[in-house]
This record gives C-alpha cells, sequence and structure tokens, in this order.
C-alpha cells in the first residue's frame, strides 16, 4: 500500500489529496467509485496491482502515462459514452493559457460555460499596445472595408492615448497625495484612475490574454458554444483550444463539434439587421424590472424554506406557519436570517428560492464587468451596441474631454454603418467599450447578496457601481427585509473619482 503514496497524501485519513495521475485516470478512478463499493484509494491500489498504472506519471509523453491514457479511454467509452455517465468529465481539471485574442472573443469564451474560471488581462490596470487588435479575415475580401476598420482602429488608439494623458494630467493636479503615500504610488493611483476611464474609446477588437481553470464537461460546453457561433475568430479559438485540451483529456474531448441545433435556431431567428441609430450620449447604465415577485409571497417562501431547513418543519407545516404570519413578524424573522453577515459570509441557500429578471443597457466596459465574479445569475443578452447610445465617464466630462471621445463615438458609428454594407461579419468589433448593449439578468436574491456587496464597494468600478446601486435602492424600497443584509462592504478607501 506504500506505494499509493505516490498517488495520494496519506493512507489513513478520511480527506486525502491526489497527486501524479493524469487528469483523465483521476476522471476514471473517481467514477470507479459509482459503480464499486470500493473507496478511491482501494481502486487505485487494485489498478497498481494489476500493473494498469505502472510508471504512470501526468507528464506528456510518458509511455506510462500513455497506457492509463489507454485505460481511462476505454472505461471513458464504457462508462461515459454507452451509459451517457458525462459528469465523470467534470474531475479532469485542465488549466489554458490564452493570448491574443479579441475582447469580443473573450466574453464569447466566458459565456459558454459558468463553470470555468478566468482571469482575464485587466484594461483598468494596463495600457494596451498600439496595433494589437484582432482583423476578422472576412475584411480580405473587401479593400475598402479593411481600410475603413483599419482607420476606425487606429484612431481608436489616438483617442484612448489623449484621453489618458488628460486624465493623468487632471488628477495629478486634482487629486493629492495621502499621508505617507510615496511618489510612485501616487502616480500609479492616478494612472489607473486614467486607464479606467480613456479605455472606454477602446474597441472590442482589441486584443486581451487569460488564463482559463476548466473542468472537461464545462470546457467541453464552452467549446461547442464557440464552435456554434456567428464569429470565425470563435470558431478558430474553439478549434485550437480543443486541439490544446485534448492532449491533456483526449477521450474526454473526443466527440465533440458544433451544435446543428444551436446553428440552426440563431439561421431560424436572424430577422434583423441590428441596426441601431447612436442615440447619443446616455449618462449612465439604465435598469428596468422584468420581473419583481410579490413581496409577501417572496417573503413566505424565505421563511418557509428557512423552516424546512433548520424548524424540525416538513414543507407543508413550513409553509401553512409563514403563511399565517402578518408581514411585519415575516420581515422581522428574515432580519435574523442575515443581521449577522459578515463581508466574507454569503446568505442561507433558502435565499436562492425568491428570483428576478432585469433588463439592463450598459456599456461594454460594464458587461465586461458583470462577467466577473459572476457566481449565479443566468444571462440573456443582445448584439454589441445593440441598445443604441453610449455612456460617458463622468470624470472624462469633469476634465473638459467628454468632446474628444463623444466626436470619436460618433465618427465610429457612422464607420460601422459603412462596414456593415460591406463586411457586416466586422461589424461588432467596430463597438467600443462605451457603447450599450442590453442584458437580461435572471438572479435570485442570494446571488444579488453577493452582487451587491461586491458590485456596491467604494473600489468597484463607477459604471457598474451605479448599475448596482440603482438595483439595491428599488429592492431596499420595494422588498427591504429581503435585500436589508446584501450591502456589507463599507470604509475601504479607492482611487479618485471612485464614489460618484
Amino acid at each position: 500500500m506504500n506505494s499509493l503514496l505516490t498517488y495520494v497524501s496519506n493512507l489513513d485519513r478520511r480527506v486525502f489529496t491526489i497527486d501524479n495521475l493524469p487528469e483523465e485516470v483521476i476522471a476514471v478512478v473517481f467514477a470507479y467509485v459509482s459503480r464499486s463499493p470500493k473507496g478511491f484509494r482501494e481502486n487505485l491500489a487494485k489498478l497498481l496491482e494489476e500493473g494498469q498504472l505502472q510508471g504512470v506519471r501526468a507528464v506528456s509523453g510518458d509511455a506510462g502515462a500513455e497506457r492509463a491514457q489507454k485505460i481511462a479511454g476505454d472505461f471513458h467509452e464504457r462508462w461515459v459514452i454507452g451509459y451517457g455517465h458525462s459528469s465523470v468529465a467534470e474531475h479532469a481539471v485542465v488549466h489554458v493559457g490564452i493570448e491574443g485574442i479579441s475582447r469580443l472573443a473573450s466574453a464569447e469564451l466566458e459565456l459558454g460555460s459558468r463553470f470555468n474560471s478566468f482571469t482575464e488581462y485587466s484594461q483598468r490596470y494596463q495600457r494596451p499596445r498600439r496595433g494589437a487588435v484582432y482583423f476578422p479575415p472576412e475584411l480580405q475580401r473587401d479593400p475598402e472595408a479593411l481600410n475603413l476598420y483599419k482607420g476606425l482602429q487606429d484612431r481608436a488608439f489616438d483617442v484612448y492615448e489623449a484621453l489618458y494623458k488628460g486624465l493623468v494630467g487632471e488628477f495629478a493636479r486634482r487629486v493629492p497625495r495621502r499621508d505617507g503615500e510615496s511618489e510612485r504610488s501616487h502616480r500609479i493611483r492616478v494612472e489607473k484612475a486614467a486607464f479606467e476611464d480613456a479605455r472606454y474609446a477602446l474597441t472590442l477588437a482589441t486584443l486581451t490574454n487569460l488564463g482559463l481553470t476548466g473542468n472537461g464537461r464545462a470546457l467541453r460546453d464552452a467549446i461547442v458554444h464557440l464552435l456554434s457561433g456567428p464569429y470565425a475568430e470563435c470558431r478558430d479559438l474553439a478549434v485550437e483550444l480543443a486541439q490544446e485540451v485534448a492532449g491533456r483529456l483526449p477521450t474526454l474531448l473526443r466527440h465533440i463539434s458544433p451544435s446543428d441545433y444551436l446553428r440552426g435556431l440563431a439561421r431560424t431567428w436572424a430577422v434583423g439587421t441590428h441596426g441601431q441609430d447612436s442615440g447619443g450620449a446616455r449618462s449612465g447604465p439604465e435598469v428596468e424590472w422584468l420581473s419583481l415577485p410579490d413581496y409577501r409571497e417572496s417573503l413566505v417562501a424565505l421563511v418557509t424554506g428557512l423552516w424546512l431547513a433548520h424548524g424540525g418543519y416538513d414543507f407543508e407545516e413550513a409553509r401553512r406557519r409563514a403563511e399565517g404570519m402578518d408581514s411585519e413578524d415575516l420581515e422581522d424573522m428574515i432580519r435574523l436570517s442575515w443581521e449577522k453577515l459578515t463581508v466574507h459570509d454569503h446568505p442561507h441557500g433558502a435565499f436562492k428560492t425568491v428570483v428576478y429578471r432585469i433588463l439592463l443597457r450598459v456599456s461594454e466596459a460594464n458587461w465586461h464587468q458583470l462577467l466577473r465574479h459572476n457566481r449565479g445569475a443566468d444571462f440573456t443578452y443582445g448584439v454589441p451596441g445593440g441598445a443604441g447610445g453610449w455612456v460617458i465617464p463622468p470624470r472624462v466630462e469633469e476634465a473638459g474631454l467628454a468632446g474628444l471621445l463623444t466626436d470619436f463615438l460618433t465618427y465610429s458609428d457612422e464607420v460601422r454603418e459603412k462596414i456593415r454594407g460591406l463586411c457586416p461579419e466586422a461589424v461588432p468589433y467596430c463597438v467600443t467599450n462605451a457603447h450599450r448593449r442590453e442584458v437580461v439578468m435572471t438572479v435570485n436574491l442570494w446571488e444579488l447578496y453577493h452582487l451587491i456587496n461586491l458590485r456596491t464597494s467604494p473600489e468597484a468600478q463607477w459604471d457598474i457601481r451605479q448599475a448596482f446601486e440603482m438595483i439595491d435602492r428599488e429592492l431596499r424600497d420595494r422588498h427591504p427585509a429581503l435585500i436589508g443584509g446584501a450591502r456589507r462592504r463599507s470604509g475601504v478607501e479607492a482611487g479618485p473619482g471612485v464614489g460618484r
């Protein structure tokens, strides 16, 4: 049994970690647990005794690893393909670096599965490189469209640089150094604030890098999503992603292809051109409530869930008791459920029983923020720029630079419409971070506690903070006892302009 210590951290405790096995082998040996009364270590010992894992190491090209992959593949064909036991794929995890894709493609990748984890190049903290933009291959068939597109991307960076320099100068004059703050730290703080607002001139063609961690099942879903979508860049990315991940999970990604259903659905419902009048500047995000559940019914549902979990009642008795209470007593009981929440706590799972649908009209910068740290919201989203209009950052206006950005956004709309008639595939890449799109967010109360707590904090980006402050205010007015414990972060000092 001591040979097992090569692969597990201990032999005698209930909890142990696993190492030195290919991810796909781990997934398969875990799968044995669902078909065998023996534990993981016993099944692993059996494979070792039979010589099936002799010399295995999680190193590409190792002969033992190749044998183990063959064993994993045979088992995979039996249980995953033959019996539909696809959850096995969730135990195989891969870390992937992705470089040089557009911001449009990075968002599509993140939307492919909520179970993948991402860390992306942040335009809030870094200065992009001139010329680092994606050129859709379809542009090569139309020289006029190519020239228009290149001119737009070049001008976007010119305006970005002008905004950045103007904002740095304004913030350096207006924002004093803090007590004990070095000149370098002050400069970095000022530059960060300038990055944050200058980026509204950048387009979705701007290149980005990201790190992805995902299990086999979530990666498969994301790859199918990309393969089935309208963007050539995303389809090419899906092929590369599948090729690289297959080096680690060859059998788990064998049967993968575009979804005829999704592609057919897109063709069936493609009834418009998505052309939009710019509509000019907007003051910020817009929030429209599509579904706001009845307050008393929500109070009853939450108290019923809490009693079911902790009160010793069955569901019918818990609901009967909750329905028999007046609304003030229900509110008092719900306050007890959140009044001791700390910044790092999550509310009880019963909070997931209350569900809202919200239409957001938000800038692309806001939308990309919304995709970050999402733990449970579902999105139905329109095309880039589809909401009409754009957002001018308040600090850009205060610095006297709104005219510069507005002139460019007007120009970008004109160029985008010209390109629409020449090369429609390139149109989404002409949309800037300032342009707005429509997003329908379906979100439960538990997730709103997370998002409001995170996105209304002083250090949150101003654009998304405005959106969630609007959501928080509406719920405090309409559902006060339900949302009362959501906003828990305070006292965190942030950069210039934050809090507006």
